[in-house]
């Protein structure tokens, strides 16, 4: 299977006609006139022939209209194809010389391209050469075939600049990690990047974010994008490529491990660890796993410090001994959206008085309060223990006294606070100390306070979401985000082409629809494989338009669709 792409060859002619190398010699502003803002100029009458054929000379002189420097020649100079030994490229008055080494032996009947990006600047200015390249052939004519697309964020749908977008001749799998392309190019602050003068025939083509400069692909630690089939290129066919790129699905392990601190390691996986299992042979130690995303967090304390091995499944981790007083002498628990709240009130422990010294610090938070949803208090540490007896809602004046306070299940580090909330009304939460209590066995110093106010629902909005485009049978996961927070999420297979999703009750903002195309239905996204050329799962992301309270907001999405991309092309 070949994609096809657009191609011109009027590319040549008009890049000849460009005002890169035809521009006439200028002065520079002088001093106390204008600021000078024109890019410096080639002066072709002293300069080597841009676009020349039958090209045998071992150095090329560019000459300009003004003094100009060079930096960043490693990253911003960039020859396709590449040279077996890069040229030495340096500033000589006026002028860039760039030098062939005389042991390098160019392709016969093959068209090069120098393209120097924004290394050559204005002396004073800084301001760079617009569009500096420099195209040459070995051979009797130019190839003047042209590439374009972009290359974007498999997941967030971002455009990513500095990407190496690469064209093979070779069209093994093992190219883009054994060889050099024979056509690349750099994709721009928009993600966009054009492959010129380029031959006819049949490439393999990718986009790799080269941190090593070596124009090969590590398979790991280098993100990857490539097509569905191969790039054939004609004289007359036409279409843009869009590239997403992800990190390869590598083989499942344990990659990174980190002791924070005393009492917590952190294990990064390159999946998600649902299926590991912690142990550890250590005597006296106790131990709390959480899990985010793909990393399992070990809360563990210990009344002897010591060194001790954590067996994570398979993997063996060592984790130093840390003083544990240490810890404890700065150590507070305390809701973690609220700072340090003002210190100076002992620890308490189990058993310990829990009543407020006069004087006691207090952490006051107001919040908005959603009337059918939980209140939520997230703490810097898992919750182990809740005294509600210490506990203290009122409305009105008066305890409310049927209501629960329960740690999160999904986030053993967040309180859910459950009762019959009644709109438009002002609740007050009182925490004394010793309330919560956590994992290590210690409690809440301070006195907290929550004022929620209960929205009413005037205060809310509600979104009526039209999906298109989607694959009859297909799993779909679709997550409403505020922000970077995801406030609702619905699984769902689609039964025809179109879905209607209904959501009410929204707290008025401005959300963003995401929406992923859950292949596997494991309920999350999946990134991609080039060894077994599988894609990331698709996604697709529209910002919506604000939603007001008291309104209803109708707004569609297709799956499939850059729309966001397509705007910003538009403008």
């Amino acid at each position: 299977m070949e994609f096809v792409i657009a191609i011109s060859r009027k590319f040549a002619l008009a890049a000849c006609a460009a005002a890169l190398f035809f521009a006439c010699a200028r002065q520079g502003s002088p001093a106390g006139g204008p600021k000078d803002t024109e890019p410096p100029k080639v002066d072709t009458t002293v300069s080597t022939r841009n676009f020349s054929t039958r090209f045998s000379a071992k150095r090329i002189e560019l000459a300009f209209d003004e003094w100009v420097t060079l930096s960043d020649v490693g990253t911003q100079v960039v020859i396709s194809p590449p040279l077996a030994k890069r040229p030495e490229i340096v500033l000589k008055g006026k002028k860039v010389l760039v030098e062939f080494d005389e042991k390098d032996t160019l392709r016969s009947n093959t068209t090069y391209t120098i393209n120097f990006g924004t290394a050559v600047k204005d002396l004073h200015e800084g301001n760079p050469a617009k569009d500096l390249r420099f195209v040459f052939s070995t051979g009797d004519f130019l190839d003047s075939l042209v590439v374009v697309g972009n290359v974007a964020d498999a997941f967030t749908g971002d455009p990513v600049e500095n990407v190496s977008v690469m064209l093979y001749d070779n069209l093994s799998d093992s190219v883009v990690r054994k060889e050099k392309p024979y056509y690349f190019a750099r994709t721009d602050k928009s993600g966009q990047f054009d492959l010129r003068n380029v031959r006819a025939g049949v490439f393999k083509m990718a986009a790799i974010e080269d941190a090593s400069g070596d124009l090969k692909w590590d398979g790991q630690n280098e993100r990857i994008a490539f097509p569905d089939s191969l790039i054939r290129l004609t004289d007359s066919t036409k279409g843009s490529i869009r590239l997403r790129l992800f990190r390869n699905q590598s083989r499942f392990r344990l990659f990174d491990s980190k002791t924070l601190r005393f009492g917590l390691v952190k294990l990064a996986y390159t999946a998600s660890p649902d299926s590991v299992v912690i142990r550890t042979e250590a005597p006296d130690i106790r131990f709390f796993t959480e899990k985010m995303q793909d990393t399992l967090f070990v809360w563990y304390d210990m009344t002897q410090p010591a060194a001790w091995q954590l067996l994570a499944g398979a993997d063996t981790v060592q984790v130093r001994n840390l003083p544990r007083e240490d810890f404890f002498k700065n150590y507070k628990f305390r809701p973690a959206d609220t700072g340090t709240g003002g210190g100076g009130a002992p620890r308490k422990r189990i058993g310990q008085p829990t009543e407020p010294a006069a004087g006691a610090p207090r952490i006051v938070k107001t919040v908005n309060q959603h009337p059918s949803k939980p209140a939520l208090i997230p703490f810097n540490a898992p919750v182990a223990a809740v005294d509600t007896s210490k506990w203290v809602l009122t409305h009105d004046s008066t305890n409310v006294r049927n209501f629960s306070a329960i740690p999160d299940s999904a986030a053993p580090r967040q309180l859910k606070i459950n009762t019959s909330w009644k709109p438009g009304k002002s609740y007050k939460l009182t925490l004394l100390p010793g309330a919560v209590t956590d994992f290590y066995g210690v409690a809440n110093a301070d006195t907290l306070e929550r004022i929620l106010g209960v929205l009413t629902e005037k205060q809310l909005g509600g979104l009526n979401l039209t999906v298109q485009n989607l694959t009859p049978g297909g799993g779909y996961v679709l997550q409403l985000l505020n922000g970077s927070v995801v406030e609702e999420e619905r699984l769902f297979t689609a039964d025809t082409a179109g879905a209607k999703l209904i959501f009410k009750n929204l707290i008025a903002a401005t959300y963003t629809a995401r929406l992923i195309e859950d292949r596997n239905r494991n309920g999350r996204w999946d990134t991609g494989d080039y060894f077994a050329h599988r894609q990331p799962e698709a996604v697709t992301t529209k910002k919506l338009d604000a939603l007001r309270a008291n309104w209803e907001l109708e707004a569609v999405i297709r799956a499939g669709m850059p729309e966001e991309i397509k705007e910003k092309k538009k403008k």
